[in-house]
């Protein structure tokens, strides 16, 4: 999922804080299919899983830039 970030500024840092910004926003919105009483089979939960995981790894493997190629959540292609 390709976001833009530039709308913080253009230097490296500006980046780094919107795009955290944006990641913390995507593991927020997904903390509910981590609950022991989410209407998933036990294959979704862990597909799900293994996107948050891929969330928090991003910025490790994210180049500063305006743009940020953020994984797809489950069943988005």
């Amino acid at each position: 999922m390709l976001v833009r970030c530039d709308w913080m500024g253009e230097t490296p840092e500006r980046y780094e804080q919107a795009m955290r910004a944006q990641r913390d926003a995507f593991l927020a919105a997904s903390d509910w299919t981590q609950t022991f009483d989410a209407p998933l089979t036990d294959e979704q939960r862990a597909a799900w899983a293994q996107y948050r995981q891929a969330l928090r790894d991003f910025p490790a493997t994210w180049t500063a830039g305006s743009t940020a190629e953020f994984p797809d959540p489950p069943g988005v292609s």
